[in-house]
Order: C-alpha cells, then sequence, then structure tokens
C-alpha cells in the first residue's frame, strides 16, 4: 500500500501494519559489550503519530515500546525525547547508529541500532503518511470510542 491508497485502508486488518522492518538491537550488558536483541519497527497509518517497537520477538510475547514516529526521526540528527524513550545519534563518527534509551520503572536499558535500518523505516513510513499529513489518517469516531470505553483494545 502506498499514502495514495485509502485513509481508512478498508480490508486491512486493524493490527496489521502497513509498514515493518526487522532488526537486530545491540542491548549493553556491562560496559563495552552487547548482547543482540531481535526486534522490528512497525508503522500503522491507523496510528499516525507512532512507531511501534517489539523487542524479543523471538519470544511468545514480544516487550513492544510504543513512541513518536517524529521523536524518532528527530533522534537521527540530535537528542530526542526527555521522558521513557529517548533516541540519539552516535557521536563518534566511525560508529553509523543510533541509540534507544528506554527508561522502564526500575529497569532501564540502553539499545543502538544501524542507522541506515532505522532511515529505510522511516523514509516507508513518511511514503505511507508524509510528515505533517497524519491528521488526515486519525479516525476521531473511534478515538472517541476508546476514550469512552478505557476497555477497548488499541487500534494497532
Amino acid at each position: 500500500m502506498t499514502g495514495r491508497d485509502s485513509k481508512k485502508a478498508p480490508g486491512r486488518a486493524p493490527r496489521t501494519p502497513d509498514c515493518v522492518v526487522a532488526l537486530t538491537l545491540a542491548a549493553y550488558t556491562a560496559p563495552d559489550r552487547t548482547t543482540p536483541v531481535p526486534a522490528r519497527l512497525r508503522y500503522h497509518r491507523r496510528d499516525p503519530y507512532a512507531v511501534h517497537l517489539d523487542c524479543q520477538v523471538d519470544r511468545p510475547t514480544p516487550v513492544t515500546w510504543v513512541f513518536a514516529r517524529e521523536l524518532l526521526a528527530e533522534g537521527l540528527d540530535g537528542w530526542a525525547g526527555p521522558g521513557d524513550v529517548s533516541v540519539h545519534p552516535s557521536l563518534d563518527p566511525a560508529h553509523d547508529v543510533v541509540y534507544f534509551w528506554l527508561h522502564p520503572p526500575g529497569c532501564p536499558v540502553t539499545f543502538h541500532a544501524p542507522r541506515p535500518v532505522i532511515e529505510t523505516f522511516l523514509a516507508a513510513s513518511y511514503a505511507i503518511v508524509p510528515a505533517g499529513g497524519e491528521t488526515a489518517y486519525v479516525d476521531l469516531e473511534e478515538l472517541l470510542v476508546r476514550l469512552g470505553n478505557r476497555d477497548a483494545p488499541p487500534a494497532g
């Protein structure tokens, strides 16, 4: 599908992502030591402001972080995200990676991923929903229903 297709994406299952990129994150487990973590980035036009980072996709239930697509894009050029998720590029030009600092209560973790993979994912997501065009893809009726029914499952 492209950004020119129907905004509501008829026929597409609500949780089927429009864009998925598989990658291996490097998790810092000790100074100068990393462990590979199978992961994927997902983008859903039905949730146009967000990206989903699924970690440990080789397990029955991956750990998923949801954060702003804009935060990921800003993190390519400088520090972005003062909250539970922060993203920034490597300061060493010899390392073409992007760092993710995830701060769950009591268990912060740092990953890095190859910058070209992140750039490819973002380019694909912007081909689906251009930057600044997200509001055209927000389903206000669904949002109002979900706000009124806290037990409703999240879209995407």
